[in-house]
């Protein structure tokens, strides 16, 4: 371990996953047939951001639900069951509760604010409820609940639980002995060990998600817009996460894939072009695809998903483990920015969506102007107070530099 309290390269590689998915947000006005009800700014359709957004997607959140398994994990060894109980009610479930009310309400007034100085639709247009699809009934409202994009805080406080309730049931009754666990160690052991981990773990993936019914494939893994935990997710992304918390039992075989990010990414680029190609360049939020083709597709994606886990993992052991004060930085606000960032990205897209300018301008101004909003909030009113002592664990004092005082006279000129 490069240093005692913390891994700084799967540190920044928690943050990349983070920061990607403001980018992945922002793009979703610029996507072909991105459902209006889920984000009404509609701006020309961009095939790059389309599949910058498709490419993306395949691993953005897998990689962060294996890297929150990981961390967990290691909180537990480190600090013991009560302390993490402690940690992530305050860091997970107060976010969850406090922040989710807070996010819905910023989002329509902030998006509704934006598009009013942008002089597009009444400010009050953009907060009445979206339509019912055409051509087909509104979903039961039982049937969806709005996390919006704190999904995966739920989803976490599930795993967690899941995990100590399998870890007691472990050290009770289940596995006593330590077999099960060390048969479990053998294969993550093999997984990392090769290319063909990726394939190990991906494939029984393809031949789970190539059976479900109603499941749009190109946008891969869904966000679970409900209040009862959904199957498909639960099976995605706690796949990543008890990886992840398997993976931290063995944690320098981990860091052993430094070796082999250069096998992985290739992979993961050549399987995500293929899996694209299968699927389609123009974006589709409904099934398309049925029989072998799905089962093809399947595989191939979620393979290139696990080629870049390992990749990005393996890149960022051999490229940035060494410690950063600017890469700590960033990793400490990342929760934040990304916990805030839709509703000031809602601001920006509703400022310029009357704004005549290509998506090449007009995205990165979006996305770079939330990103220093979301820095500004941060210095001065996250980092040094309450708030910053919630989400990174400690609050950060703001330090007054004095300056130097001449010295006394010590005689008459």
């Amino acid at each position: 371990m490069p240093h005692a309290d913390r891994l700084h390269s799967l540190d920044a590689l928690r943050a990349f996953a983070l920061l990607l998915g403001i980018f992945f947000h922002g793009a979703a006005g610029y996507v072909e047939n991105f459902p209006s009800a889920f984000w009404p700014w509609r701006e020309p359709s961009s095939v790059t951001l389309g599949v910058y957004f498709f490419v993306s997607h395949i691993f953005r959140m897998s990689l962060f639900f294996m890297l929150a398994g990981f961390f967990g994990r290691l909180v537990i060894e480190r600090r013991g069951m009560r302390a993490f109980i402690t940690d992530r009610s305050r860091r997970i479930l107060l976010p969850l509760v406090a922040g989710l009310p807070i996010v819905l309400v910023s989002t329509g007034l902030l998006g509704g604010l934006g598009t009013f100085l942008g002089g597009g639709l009444d400010a009050l247009t953009m907060l009445q409820p979206a339509a019912p699809p055409a051509g087909g009934a509104a979903p039961p409202a039982q049937s969806t609940f709005p996390w919006i994009h704190l999904w995966f805080l739920y989803y976490l406080l599930i795993f967690y639980a899941g995990s100590l309730v399998l870890r007691a049931a472990c050290d009770a009754w289940l596995d006593r002995s330590g077999h099960l666990r060390r048969a479990l160690d053998v294969i993550v052991r093999f997984a990392l060990s090769g290319a063909w981990g990726a394939a190990l773990i991906g494939l029984p993936l393809a031949a789970y998600y190539a059976t479900l019914e109603g499941w749009s494939s190109w946008t891969g893994l869904p966000a679970p817009l409900a209040l009862l935990p959904q199957a498909s997710s639960l099976v995605g992304y706690g796949t990543a996460f008890g990886f992840g918390w398997l993976a931290h039992r063995q944690m320098n075989r981990l860091l052993a894939l430094e070796h082999q990010w250069f096998v992985f990414l290739p992979l993961a680029v050549a399987l995500s072009t293929v899996a694209l190609y299968l699927g389609g360049t123009t974006p589709r939020f409904q099934p398309t695809l049925e029989g072998r083709d799905l089962l093809v597709y399947c595989s191939v994606y979620f393979v290139a998903m696990w080629c870049w886990i390992f990749g990005l993992t393996g890149a960022a052991v051999r490229f940035v483990s060494s410690e950063s004060p600017l890469r700590r930085y960033v990793a400490d606000s990342s929760y934040w920015l990304y916990l805030m960032h839709l509703p000031v990205l809602a601001f920006f897209a509703g400022l310029l969506h009357e704004v005549p300018l290509h998506w090449t301008i007009k995205y990165p101004v979006q996305v770079a102007g939330t990103l220093v909003m979301l820095f500004v909030s941060y210095r001065y009113l996250v980092r040094p107070t309450f708030i910053g002592a919630i989400l990174n664990g400690r609050r950060y004092v703001r330090r007054v530099v004095t300056p130097p005082q001449e010295p006394a006279p010590t005689g008459m000129a």
